[in-house]
């Protein structure tokens, strides 16, 4: 994790309300003040104060029923961009991407998926693509949001795109990291889902509890990345485990299998007219490059790139290029 938090003086924002907080939130928060009041190494201490400096930016809104975690960053009058987390994620994952961004004048929105990362969970288990693209529609209302740009990664990329075919007024530009054309395969629908749920909540969640960060990423490196992250960003990234709830990880799970949600998936893109660009890993074994190519080949203003030497998890892998690659793709929406 950076060492630095955006200089956001310029920007007028309500001071941090505990009250108005998730649990998660206020339960993480305590444990991280408890560990900076012990003894520590340098390295920890400053990893625990990095994560304190992203807390200190935590806000909070309820739309449609949920209370929600954001962070606000950037002069309100820089062109919003709204960040979109991905799969049993949390906002944290885009943590590198906000000083670079803010210091040539965007605002930045990250917020966390209803149960997801400090975002509490829905009672009525709302985790459909559909629900999560209201819920974004509503954050924008809230913050009062002008047209807006808006990255997704993974999971995101599927509302993103729903959002973006359904409110073609509130979209400057999209851009997609990792997200591809999936058919639906009656096989994968069966199985993919009951895999999934049996590693994360049933093997790698358990783990991460016991403070085993290092199983979860033993996991991610040899299966879902090519490069290797730093400890920093590793144990921020299995924080996501245990802030996410084990039921929206499963029905979102099974959502990405549907043939409901992935039929449609030509047609929304067909109907984005913004600017559009996916990049993605070339050695992605989630959502691969040959398919995000072909979504693409679809879209009536689609850029594509594809990374080398990169898998599925490229705001930890490559940090830097997302970084490059956004600065460069809004400088030419603008």
């Amino acid at each position: 994790m950076g060492s630095s938090v955006p200089n956001t003086a310029e920007v007028e924002r309500p001071a941090l309300n505990l009250q108005a907080a998730t649990e998660k939130y206020r339960t993480y928060r305590a444990e991280v003040d408890a560990h900076l009041a012990g003894h520590l190494s340098s390295t920890e201490r400053e990893r625990l104060e990095a994560a304190l400096r992203l807390m200190d930016e935590a806000r909070f809104v309820e739309i449609n029923g949920v209370v929600h975690h954001y962070m606000d960053y950037g002069p309100r009058d820089g062109e919003p961009l709204v960040l979109i987390h991905g799969w049993d994620c949390s906002s944290y994952w885009w943590h590198h991407i906000i000083d670079p961004l803010v210091a040539v004048g965007y605002r930045i929105i990250l917020y966390d998926l209803k149960g997801h990362g400090f975002s509490d969970s829905d009672p009525q288990m709302g985790y459909r693509v559909a629900d999560f693209s209201d819920d974004l529609k509503a954050l924008g209302d809230a913050l009062k949001l002008p047209a807006h740009h808006v990255a997704a990664f993974s999971l995101g990329a599927f509302v993103a795109l729903h959002y973006a075919a359904n409110n073609a007024a509130r979209v400057r530009s999209l851009v997609f990291f990792n997200f591809s054309l999936l058919t639906y395969n009656a096989v994968a629908a069966a199985m993919t889902p009951a895999t999934l749920d049996f590693v994360f909540n049933k093997m790698l969640r358990p783990i991460e509890k016991r403070g085993l960060w290092w199983i979860p990423y033993i996991y991610a490196r040899l299966v879902l990345s090519k490069n290797a992250a730093s400890v920093s960003d590793v144990k921020l990234a299995t924080l996501s485990l245990r802030c996410c709830d084990p039921q929206a990880i499963r029905i979102s799970a099974e959502e990405l299998a549907r043939r409901d949600v992935l039929d449609p998936l030509p047609d929304q893109m067909r109907r984005v007219q913004q600017p559009t660009l996916l990049v993605a890993g070339s050695g992605d074994p989630i959502m691969r490059p040959q398919d995000g190519r072909k979504l693409m080949q679809l879209a009536p203003h689609g850029q594509y790139i594809e990374v080398p030497r990169c898998g599925h998890l490229i705001l930890f892998e490559l940090p830097d290029q997302v970084v490059q690659i956004l600065r460069l793709f809004l400088r030419e929406v603008r």
